[in-house]
C-alpha cells in the first residue's frame, strides 16, 4: 500500500503492508501493456504483407487494362490509409509512455496546435473534465491503473457530443527507470462506434519535460482552454502532494535552509546566544543534496538515479498562478491536501475543491465511477465522487480502513477567514501555548505541519460565541465531509472540522520553524487572518 504523499504509503518510512491482489493486477496491468505491444507489431506486419499482395494487383491491372488500374490504384489508396491511420507504431509500444491497450490516432508534437475535432457544438452546454495524473515518480502503476479503471467506466461518445475527457498521462517506463527521459502525452479518451474505449493523441510532449512545474501544467491547461471551449471545466489531479508546504521542506525540515542551531553549536563550539550566518541549503531541483530525501510539494517528477535523484514539484501559490481560466471544481487525488491553507490559495480559480486531510492511499479515488458522475449526468456531481471515496474505505479493515475527505465552497470562504482573524487576533497567546500533543493530527511522521482547524481554535481558548460563529461558518463552506475512526491504525480522528491547518511554532520549539513561519506568511490565509506574525 502506497499512500499519494504518499498518495500514504504503508510503504512509508520503512512500513510494508504487502498486498498480494495489488502485486497481481501489477502482473496483469504488464501483460496488458505486453498484448498492446503485439498488436502494434502485428499491424505492421499486417501491412509489409498488405504492400506486397496490392503491389500485385497493381502490376495485372496495369498490364491488361489502364480502367482496371485506376479503379485498383484507389482502392489500394484507402487500403494504406486504412492500414496506417488505425494502428500506432511500434516505437510507442516499445517505449511504453501509453496506458495498455490506448493507441494514438491523432500526433500533435510538442504545443499541440493542431486540430482537436469539431469544437462548435453546444460549448455553452459541454463539460469538459481533466485528469491529470503526473506519475512520473513511485506511484506510476498505480496511476496507470486508474486510467485503465476509467476506460471501464462511463464514456462520453465521440464528437459532436459536447462532453469531453482529457487524461494529461505521464510515467516512467518502469517503476524504477527515473533516469530514462519519456514522453508525456495528452489524449481525449471516449467511447468509439463499437463501444470500446477510443483514445486520439492530442499532443505529444518533448521528451524529459516534467509535469510537476508550473511551467508545463499551464501549457497543459491553456491547451485545454484554447482548443475546447466550454461552459464548465472540472479536474481530478493525481500525484503526490504535501499541500502548502513549500519545495524541499518535507521530511526532514532542519535541512531545508539552514543547519540547525544544536548541530551548529557542536559542531563549530558555539556558545549559547553566539550567532552563525551560512547560506541556505536547498535540497530541491535543480541543487540536490543525496544525503537528503525527495521532496513532495504539489505533484512529483523522481529524475535521476539511486542516490542522485531530484525532484520537480509545485508550490501552492505557483500551482494557483498557473491556471488560465476558471474551473467548477478540481479534486485532488494526492495526499494532505486538504488544508485551508491550499483551499484559500485556490479560491478564485475554481468553486469547488474535494481533498483529504490525511495521506490518500495509493488506489485513490474510484475512477471506474468518476465519468459517471462528472460528465453523465447534466450537471458535475463531485461529492458523489467523494462519496464513492470515502465508501470504499470506510468498508475496509486494519490499515485499509483509513481516510477523510471533504468538498468545499470556495465562495463561502471569505467569511470563514473573517471569523477565523477575529478568534486569532483575540487568542494569539492561546495559540502559541498550545501543545500539539492536544490538538487533533491529521499526519503520521514526527513533523505534523497538518492539524484541525477547529481543534486549534478550541485548544485556544475561542469562547462559546467564537466556536458557535465558527461552526456556521464552517458549515456554509464544507458541503460534505467524512472520515474513518483512526488513520493506518496510528492515531484516531476524534475532532474534523473538513480542513486542516498549520499549528505555528517558534525558535523555542525547533529551529527551522522559523524558515516556515517565513514562508507561511507568503500565503494568502496568513495575510487573511494574520496566523503568524
Amino acid at each position: 500500500m502506497v499512500a499519494r504523499y504518499g498518495r500514504a504509503r504503508a510503504l512509508w518510512a520503512g512500513k510494508c503492508a504487502w498486498s498480494p491482489r495489488k502485486e497481481w493486477d501489477r502482473v496483469q496491468f504488464c501483460r496488458e501493456s505486453a498484448r498492446g505491444r503485439e498488436k502494434g507489431e502485428d499491424a505492421i506486419k499486417f501491412s509489409g504483407r498488405g504492400f506486397l499482395v496490392i503491389f500485385a494487383a497493381l502490376k495485372f491491372g496495369l498490364m491488361n487494362n489502364l480502367k482496371i488500374f485506376k479503379n485498383i490504384l484507389g482502392i489500394a489508396f484507402c487500403i494504406l490509409t486504412a492500414l496506417f491511420s488505425g494502428s500506432c507504431t511500434v516505437s510507442e509500444w516499445e517505449e511504453g509512455f501509453l496506458p495498455g491497450g490506448i493507441t494514438g490516432t491523432g500526433n500533435d508534437t510538442d504545443t499541440g496546435k493542431g486540430n482537436a475535432g469539431d469544437r462548435t457544438h453546444n460549448e455553452d452546454r459541454r463539460k469538459v473534465l481533466l485528469l491529470y495524473s503526473a506519475g512520473y515518480n513511485s506511484l506510476r502503476n498505480y496511476l496507470l491503473e486508474d486510467i485503465e479503471d476509467l476506460k471501464s467506466g462511463w464514456l462520453p461518445r465521440d464528437y459532436p457530443n459536447h462532453d469531453i475527457l482529457l487524461v494529461y498521462t505521464h510515467t516512467p517506463k518502469s517503476s524504477s527507470a527515473y533516469g530514462i527521459p519519456t514522453t508525456p502525452y495528452l489524449i481525449r479518451l471516449y467511447e468509439g462506434d463499437d463501444g470500446q474505449p477510443v483514445a486520439d493523441t492530442l499532443v505529444t510532449y518533448e521528451a524529459g519535460t516534467h509535469s510537476a512545474t508550473a511551467e508545463q501544467f499551464r501549457n497543459v491547461l491553456t491547451y485545454v482552454k484554447n482548443n475546447f471551449p466550454a461552459g464548465n471545466y472540472g479536474m481530478v489531479f493525481s500525484s503526490h502532494a504535501t499541500g502548502y508546504l513549500p519545495s524541499g521542506f518535507y521530511n526532514k525540515p532542519e535541512s531545508y535552509e539552514y543547519i540547525p542551531k544544536k548541530s551548529l553549536m557542536k559542531q563549530f563550539g558555539l556558545s549559547q546566544g553566539q550567532e552563525f550566518t551560512t547560506a541556505p541549503v536547498p535540497y530541491y531541483a535543480p541543487d540536490y543534496d543525496p544525503s537528503l530525501p525527495l521532496t513532495k510539494s504539489i505533484g512529483q517528477d523522481q529524475v535521476g538515479s539511486a542516490g542522485n535523484y531530484v525532484s520537480y514539484e509545485m508550490e501552492l501559490g505557483d500551482f494557483a498562478d498557473a491556471f488560465p481560466m476558471k474551473f467548477d471544481y478540481i479534486l485532488f487525488d494526492a495526499c494532505l491536501m486538504g488544508g485551508i491553507e491550499v483551499a484559500y490559495e485556490l479560491r478564485d480559480v475554481c468553486d469547488r475543491i474535494g481533498f483529504s486531510q490525511t495521506e490518500v492511499l495509493a488506489e485513490g479515488l474510484n475512477y471506474k465511477t468518476l465519468t459517471e458522475h462528472l460528465l453523465k449526468n447534466t450537471t458535475p456531481n463531485p461529492q458523489a465522487v467523494c462519496e464513492d471515496y470515502f465508501s470504499q474505505y470506510i468498508k475496509q479493515s486494519g490499515v485499509y480502513q483509513s481516510a477523510t475527505i471533504s468538498l468545499i465552497d470556495c465562495r463561502e470562504l471569505e467569511p470563514l477567514a473573517q471569523v477565523c482573524k477575529d478568534i486569532f487576533t483575540n487568542h494569539r497567546s492561546g495559540i502559541k501555548a498550545i501543545r500539539m500533543s492536544n490538538v487533533q493530527q491529521y499526519y503520521r511522521s514526527n513533523y505534523r505541519y497538518f492539524y484541525d482547524l477547529k481543534s486549534i481554535v478550541q485548544e485556544a481558548g475561542a469562547t462559546a460565541q467564537e466556536m458557535a460563529q465558527l461552526k456556521e461558518a464552517l458549515d456554509k463552506c464544507v458541503i460534505y465531509g467524512a472520515f474513518t475512526p483512526k488513520f493506518m491504525e496510528e492515531f484516531r480522528i476524534l475532532t474534523y472540522s473538513g480542513f486542516s491547518m498549520y499549528l505555528p511554532r517558534d525558535l523555542s520549539t525547533a529551529f527551522y520553524f522559523e524558515e516556515l513561519n517565513m514562508y507561511y506568511q507568503t500565503l494568502d490565509w496568513n495575510k487573511a487572518t494574520g496566523l503568524v506574525r
